[in-house]
């Protein structure tokens, strides 16, 4: 059974990236420059509108409107119209929840930080970090990067790019073992 190797030994294994992701947004990209000993950088390339409480009424509002109008079917048009006012509802509720959607994860060789347009949101030290737990839910596959005393976690949701590369570098730089390499406690004690 191998052993985790000490964190520091650990931390100079990974190499800093050469530049930013392509993918970053600008204040993102800005706040990857002013950041000190960056590691990664983990873009999640997807904006507001794209949500599905958002993009599927806008999207059923739209073709039922257009062939209501084209055709004079008027339930078309009607379900259009329905569809356009919960569109319409939506928005604000999805503006509010991507106000808290990370926009890029940063890991520096201290710890991880979570961005929204390059204001962090969430922030952790890697001597906190406890565990890693993966989570799928409906073929949606995040990650939670426990921390602290009270069960805190950064989550790392699968819009993120290199999500699983940004996992195995939080194992390295952490210095935590995965459950594969964990010892069972008969084994622990002597």
């Amino acid at each position: 059974m191998a052993y985790p190797e000490p964190r520091e030994k650990m931390q100079a294994m990974v190499e800093p990236p050469a530049t930013p992701a392509p993918s970053l947004r600008r204040p993102d990209a800005a706040f990857v420059e002013a950041a000190p000993d960056v590691v990664g950088v983990y873009p999640n390339p997807s904006y507001w509108w794209q949500n599905a409480s958002f993009a599927l009424p806008f999207g059923i509002a739209a073709v039922c409107i257009v062939v209501g109008l084209v055709f004079g079917v008027t339930e078309a048009l009607g379900f259009g119209i329905f569809c356009a006012f919960v569109t319409l509802i939506m928005i604000p509720v999805v503006l509010l929840t991507w106000r808290g959607t990370a926009t890029a994860i940063v890991l520096t060789r201290d710890g991880a930080t979570a961005l929204h347009l390059g204001k962090p949101l969430h922030e952790l030290r890697w001597d906190e970090l406890r565990r890693i737990e993966r989570v799928e839910y409906l073929g949606n596959r995040r990650y939670k990067l426990v921390h602290g005393d009270e069960d805190r976690f950064l989550v790392v949701e699968s819009e993120i790019e290199g999500g699983e590369d940004l996992v195995e570098t939080a194992f390295t730089l952490s210095g935590i073992p995965r459950q594969s390499e964990a010892l069972p406690e008969s084994e622990g004690t002597a």
